[in-house]
């Protein structure tokens, strides 16, 4: 998955299109029809449940309901969460650089979050989503600058991977040649990450990001995990994950997908 080597400071801001066809360890490939597949699709899920959608924000637990989950993952993934990954010692990178943090959750801004993790092995891919309530319109537009402002600012950032007794200090660095995705929510982001590798030969490690607005709330779909373009992508992850965000901002409660095995354990 070649993608040309972009300097410090340089904004990338990939298509989703571009993102789709970025997979993630061999022998995760998405089956047709399910979320991250090229056969996915969205529309499936229906207003049977509705909840008051009431004013202003979201409260965490509707947050919670309109986060991506086991079912809308085909069979063979699991529920993770912050704890195991720090145990593994990676997952969904998280940057050391306090600026670059922003790239994958929201920043400490008061905001409402609600958060779901999901691994495919003990090694990876590895699904991250947090949903979050800033009050208002202009609250979630400023989170999305904050989101450009990071990706300006972080064109490369550092991360530690390993056990917790032993560390390594990894750099990623953005790589593609796009702008926002169209189409996904009201305004919304992609950006994608190469790990600096030392060994030759070795499948490249990569981080992916997707961000969107729906109304006063936003939404990241972030994934990591090694390079295969025969697995499959974000982009059926992140088009579930805004049509629950809508769905819920309009007070109904998301329905499972009525093709999807759902999770199991590791």
């Amino acid at each position: 998955m070649g993608g040309m080597h972009l300097p410090q400071r340089t904004v990338v801001l990939a298509p989703l299109a571009s993102i789709a066809a970025l997979g993630l360890l061999a022998g995760a490939a998405l089956p047709p029809g399910a979320p991250g597949s090229a056969g996915g699709s969205t529309g499936h899920g229906t207003h049977a449940a509705t909840v008051s959608a009431g004013d202003g924000a979201l409260d965490e637990d509707r947050l919670r309901s309109a986060l991506l989950d086991h079912t809308d993952f085909p069979q063979g993934w699991a529920g993770d969460s912050s704890e195991q990954a720090e145990r593994r010692g990676i997952g969904v990178p998280r940057p050391t650089e306090d600026g670059c943090r922003e790239l994958f959750e929201p920043a400490g801004d008061g905001s409402g979050t609600a958060r779901a993790g999901f691994a495919r092995t003990h090694a990876g891919p590895f699904v991250v989503t947090v949903a979050a309530a800033h009050g208002d319109e202009a609250g979630a537009r400023a989170a999305m600058e904050g989101f450009a402002r990071a990706a300006r600012e972080c064109a490369t950032f550092h991360a530690e991977e390993g056990a917790e007794r032993n560390p390594t200090t990894v750099s990623y660095t953005a790589d593609g040649d796009g702008s926002s995705p169209e189409g996904l929510g009201e305004e919304a982001a992609a950006l994608r990450f190469t790990r600096e590798s030392e060994a030759r030969g070795e499948a490249a490690v990569v981080a992916e990001v997707v961000i969107a607005r729906v109304g006063a709330h936003t939404v990241r779909i972030a994934q990591a995990g090694r390079d295969d373009a025969a697995a499959g992508g974000l982009t059926g992850l992140a088009e579930r994950a805004v049509e629950k965000l809508q769905q819920v901002t309009e007070g109904h409660t998301p329905q499972p997908l009525p093709d999807q095995p759902g999770a199991t354990e590791l």
